[in-house]
């Protein structure tokens, strides 16, 4: 044959061989990244005591973040709906702050609010929407017989309903008439309603509130629930007035400012220059009353509660770096009773990717089952502390994935140097090892 009839041969663009050359690699290194994943599969349930010791190190890491992350989740949301149940835009005037950092002694003697700062805000504020005043005692309930005791007896105003955020489900509430002549009415709340009037509507009803008062019901409350561990709904209002004229004027008295929803600060700084001028306190003169705003309580909440997640979180990230170093305890062992084996396949061409991916899936995949057993034990916590308790607890699903994700990422973490010891065996070294 000559050379004419030939085909003929032509060259190889390079860029097509280096093209295949990666794709060939890709679809080899993917290969034997599945291998790895089945023979680590295997070598845990070739040894379950083992594996299971070293995910419990891991499972119980993971789910004491996620536990502990649900319960203070609850937490938030329980405390947020608590607050808002105050009013969302409320001022309360009062001689001392809802919460005292330092010397409490020096708020015991502070003068009372009563009705010139009423007054004063009433005339010269011109920010706030709305001022309720409020007097407070614990007294019995009577009615048809049955005694109710320690109720919380309010007596305030009629714009009372906006401040505190009340629906009224049956009636009516207080109105100006019934604080102009102090008539003997009152408005219960759904505890009461429960505990007195069981199944019969309570409007009309008589009811007598501690020694002196007897009054006819006109309205009861929506129930609102639990406020700081007290109910809200344990109550009975009556006109400011009638509650002097039965418990004495001289009790001191607090101011709810109901403030527009933009301008609670702003609110809150008229409030108490008008207080001031009032008192006549001198510039150089510290306040002798306290404006209390809900946020205040929710940052000294949230202070309270960042130490328990950082405690929570060092708790978890210590559990995981020792079931890390068991992990890695492990896979040394590893290495060594399969140093022969090692050097079989590496004298046979197994690369040390190959070896390096197997350790390394074997380390991934006991931290990862880990993590997904802490997952589990953590959710079922919070789902336990939610049946049980009133929090709503909850782990977000982002708490979820980063607690996985950090029980995987310790796995890859602590089986690098046990993987690459394995990788780096020479193989007539490994083969002659006994």
């Amino acid at each position: 044959m000559s050379e004419s009839a030939l085909p003929a041969l032509r060259a190889v663009p390079a860029k097509m061989v280096r093209g295949g050359s990666f794709w060939h690699s890709v679809r080899r290194f993917f290969a034997e990244l599945r291998d790895a994943l089945a023979q680590g599969v295997f070598s845990l349930f070739a040894h379950k005591l083992r594996a299971a010791l070293t995910i419990s190190g891991i499972a119980i890491g993971v789910g004491t973040v996620i536990g502990i992350a649900a319960i203070t989740a609850g937490l938030d949301t329980s405390f947020a709906a608590q607050l808002a149940s105050l009013g969302p835009s409320t001022l309360y005037v009062s001689p001392r702050p809802w919460i005292i950092n330092g010397d409490w002694w020096k708020y015991r003697n502070r003068p009372v609010v009563g009705v010139t700062d009423l007054r004063a805000i009433q005339a010269f504020a011109r920010l706030p929407v709305t001022v309720a005043p409020m007097a407070f005692t614990q007294s019995t309930l009577n009615a048809g017989g049955l005694d109710l005791k320690n109720v919380n007896i309010r007596g305030t105003t009629e714009p009372y309903l906006e401040s505190g955020g009340w629906s009224m489900k049956r009636g009516r509430f207080l109105s100006a008439i019934d604080q102009e002549l102090g008539t003997d009415v009152c408005v219960i709340g759904a505890d009461v309603e429960d505990a007195l009037f069981r199944g019969r509507d309570p409007v009309g009803e008589k009811l007598k509130v501690g020694p002196s008062i007897r009054c006819t019901i006109i309205g009861s409350f929506v129930r609102k629930g639990q406020a700081f561990g007290q109910s809200q709904d344990s109550t009975a209002t009556v006109p400011l007035s009638t509650f002097q004229r039965a418990f004495g004027g001289k009790r001191g008295l607090t101011l709810a400012v109901v403030a527009p929803v933009d301008k609670v600060r702003e609110t809150e700084d008229e409030v108490t220059a008008v207080i001031r001028t009032s008192r006549r306190l001198r510039p150089d003169e510290p306040d002798n009353f306290a404006v209390n705003r809900q946020d205040k309580i929710l940052e000294n909440y949230q202070q309270t509660t960042m130490a328990l997640k950082l405690v929570a979180g060092l708790i978890g990230v210590i559990t995981l770096i020792v079931g890390g170093i068991g992990i890695m305890n492990i896979l040394l062992v590893s290495v060594k009773e399969r140093t022969r084996e090692i050097g079989v396949r590496r004298a046979l061409g197994a690369r040390r990717l190959t070896i390096l991916l197997q350790f390394l899936c074997e380390a991934v995949l006991v931290s990862a089952v880990g993590g997904i057993v802490g997952t589990a034990i953590g959710l079922g916590a919070a789902q336990i502390a939610a049946i049980l308790t009133p929090l709503s607890a909850a782990a977000s699903p982002g708490v979820v994935l980063l607690g996985f994700g950090f029980s995987a990422g310790t796995g890859l973490l602590f089986g690098i140097w046990p993987a690459w010891s394995a990788a780096a065996l020479h193989p007539i070294e490994a083969l002659r090892y006994e």
